[in-house]
């Protein structure tokens, strides 16, 4: 973890920042890649880091933390080290949440493994004051581990995944490589071609912090950062994160674990979010996307490429449900629009990308020309947010996608 993840995560469903204590640095130089500064880069042998600017010490731990706290490094630090092992800790509750191989792990308490987390406090025990120590390791600090959560089933499925396949290393293997497939030329380009879509859509946004929710192994969120955005890779399943991990390397962007509905990202810190494949494995959309209205800057965006509606009636869709227990659920515009009813998002459209040659260029984009000459099985949808109340909600034909899909232009 770098530290300029500071600048965005917060205590799930919260906007209270979070404080790093560090217990193992890596060395990771890393050049050609820009961060937004960090003003909390901790220094060299420090177990606890500066603290957020607006720190009231109002909880025991709070008060620690503050007679532990350091004063921050030079922010070119944050370029030339990484979090291995370490804790970030909620000074208005207590609760803390682990940093494990590089990546910190931020779900909310009732999606959390307690045994296994405290077992990972346990073996911190000589690396950390005693005092805090002990006030860390009580189970009484975390309140909401019977949250109601209609969903739970489905992502409970999608934490263990290890334990539902039955060859992890064959299942694991296309996450190093993704998304090139090499067994199959036609899924690769489809997979490029449709992020290409999201990537013209997304530098229209003109946003530069972007969080890719549901990036899975990765790869999205490494080419948001060769292409010059600051990208925060989210994922619920931390078996996909390690991978994307291990292919980056020391160049890896932000990886955070954790749950879409419940996102654990400071209010208004976010310029876009991209869901790419993923928002239809959320089982409550409206929750998720009030978590978007929240996090996002005024005037950022969402692009979203899901499947269709009929995506959870095909038999493919229907192996992967019974098998690994994960949800598999399309959707329409008129499921986006549902989706957003109530927050401040706004001006939803679902963008057609069409290939046509100079020789068509003055045909009418009738329905039927665009059903035959649609250059993606995804439905792409952009949807803003805004302080400004829209007039109305509608679909059109994205000049953006006509200008850059253009037959001509290749």
């Amino acid at each position: 973890m770098r530290y300029s993840l500071l600048n965005f995560v917060s205590r799930p469903s919260s906007n209270n920042e979070l404080v790093c204590v560090t217990v193992k640095e890596a060395a990771s130089p890393i050049e050609h890649y820009r961060f937004q500064p960090c003003s909390r880069v901790s220094q060299s042998g420090a177990a606890v880091g500066p603290l957020p600017p607006q720190f009231t010490p109002a909880h025991p731990t709070a008060g620690l933390l503050a007679s532990l706290a350091t004063p921050p490094a030079d922010p070119d630090r944050n370029l030339q080290v990484e979090v291995e092992t370490g804790l970030l800790i909620c000074p208005d509750t207590g609760r803390w949440y682990p940093i494990r191989g590089f990546i910190p792990e931020i779900l909310p308490d009732h999606l959390r493994d307690f045994q296994q987390d405290f077992e990972f406090l346990r073996t911190l025990q000589n690396h950390l004051p005693p005092q805090l120590f002990q006030s860390l390791h009580q189970e009484s600090l975390f309140t909401d581990r019977l949250a109601t959560d209609q969903g739970i089933a489905y992502k409970r499925s999608e934490i263990g995944i290890t334990a539902r396949i039955d060859d992890p290393k064959n299942f694991f293997a296309p996450g190093y490589m993704v998304p090139f497939i090499p067994s199959n030329t036609f899924q690769t380009v489809y997979v490029v071609r449709v992020f290409a879509f999201c990537l013209s859509l997304l530098q229209n946004a003109g946003g530069q912090i972007v969080l890719d929710t549901g990036c899975g192994y990765a790869w999205s969120t490494e080419w948001l950062m060769k292409s010059g955005f600051e990208p925060i890779g989210f994922d619920i399943t931390r078996a996909y994160l390690d991978v994307g991990r291990q292919r980056t390397g020391s160049i890896a962007p932000h990886l955070v674990r954790g749950d879409t509905e419940n996102l654990p990202i400071r209010n208004r810190s976010i310029d876009a979010v991209i869901g790419y494949d993923s928002f239809h494995h959320i089982p409550d959309r409206q929750a998720a996307m009030r978590q978007f209205d929240r996090v996002l800057a005024d005037g950022g965006h969402i692009i979203l490429a899901e499947p269709n509606g009929a995506h959870e009636a095909h038999e493919v869709s229907q192996q992967v449900m019974e098998k690994y227990g994960i949800l598999e659920r399309g959707m329409e515009l008129q499921d986006v629009l549902q989706y957003v009813a109530g927050t401040g998002l706004c001006n939803v459209d679902q963008v057609i990308p069409i290939h046509f040659t100079h020789r068509e260029r003055w045909k009418s984009l009738s329905n039927e020309f665009v059903a035959t000459r649609n250059w993606s099985a995804a439905n792409l949808f952009v949807i803003n947010r805004t302080q400004v109340p829209p007039k109305s909600l509608f679909a059109k034909v994205s000049t953006v996608a006509r200008r850059f899909l253009c037959g001509d232009l290749f």
